[in-house]
């Protein structure tokens, strides 16, 4: 439904209202102002923070925003976004993506045919294009700008690039033994549905593997609405349990799940932690840009098709 120009929703989990108190808002709660006001928000770490209010799910436990952008909104919001990887170094998003796909490799065999929704250039994709053994690829990535980049990084594979972020039609079904989504999740109004969806193109025994935030996390408790992970992007954010539920209601049985390990810059941290006390401190020194690695509130999660779905 729409209400002030803004959609309203229940639960995408499990379909509950919500309750009559947030439990997380930004001091000028987004839903609060017009929708031209929030377009500089939306972009960018390093800015005032407004979010849609949180609310707590009193049936399944699901933080999530019951205000959110509308589609039409959202699109506007997202057609005049810069590429997604480059506020943090290369290197360190390389090495944080080999992480992810290194727990992918433990749990599954990396054969047959692979979906990836959100690739952007490539960065977890080439190390299944280089340590895997995938005979075809469907990339579902929107953004047509990082076309040749993603397109460089598949080398001979065989591989199809999507622009419908979730056009799954163009998949064979039970044609995919492996389907990955890293940060995408949080962004989607209904991820049962899409959970559903991808269930139909996965093989018997396939897996999904999915990469969040983690709302329960040392470092979001730490500085409570300060996270950047709670921001204008993200109209949900999950933690194991609401994860598992997800999952659950989408016909799947988690099989894994596991805090992952994120690098960053030593500058970047300490420009996180200053602006997340309120300091706004615009320039640090590289530190020859040395990068940490650390769990500071993501998670894995990979799940497979229950068997009597």
């Amino acid at each position: 439904m729409i209400q002030n120009g803004y959609l309203t929703r229940h639960c995408p989990i499990c379909g509950s209202k919500p309750p009559a108190k947030p439990e997380i808002s930004s001091e000028v709660p987004a839903e609060t102002k017009d929708f031209e006001s929030l377009v500089p928000y939306w972009n960018g770490f390093f800015k005032n923070k407004v979010f849609f209010s949180y609310y707590r799910c009193e049936t399944c436990g699901l933080l999530y925003t019951p205000t959110f952008f509308t589609g039409p909104q959202l699109e506007q919001l997202y057609a005049q976004m810069p590429p997604n990887m480059d506020v943090v170094p290369l290197d360190s998003l390389e090495r944080t993506q080999r992480g992810y796909f290194d727990i992918l490799k433990s749990a599954t065999p990396l054969k047959g045919g692979f979906i990836e929704v959100g690739p952007d250039v490539g960065l977890f994709t080439k190390n299944c294009v280089k340590d895997g053994g995938f005979d075809q690829y469907w990339l579902f990535e929107p953004n047509r700008d990082v076309e040749p980049a993603l397109s460089s990084t598949m080398g001979a594979a065989k591989f199809h690039i999507i622009h419908d972020m979730f056009g799954f039609s163009q998949v064979p079904d039970g044609a995919a033994s492996v389907a990955v989504m890293v940060h995408v999740m949080d962004h989607l109004l209904d991820p049962v549905a899409t959970l559903r969806e991808l269930r139909g193109k996965l093989a018997a025994g396939g897996n999904i593997m999915l990469v969040t935030h983690d709302e329960s996390s040392l470092l979001r408790r730490a500085i409570g609405w300060k996270w950047p992970a709670f921001c204008l992007q993200h109209p949900e954010i999950y933690n194991l349990d609401t994860m598992r539920k997800l999952f659950e209601a989408a016909g799947y049985d988690v099989v894994k799940q596991a805090k992952t390990v994120n690098y960053f810059p030593v500058a970047f941290l300490l420009k996180q932690l200053l602006w997340a006390l309120g300091l706004r401190v615009s320039s640090f020194p590289s530190f020859g840009q040395i990068a940490i690695g650390l769990k500071l509130g993501n998670m894995l999660t990979i799940a497979t098709p229950k068997r009597a779905v």
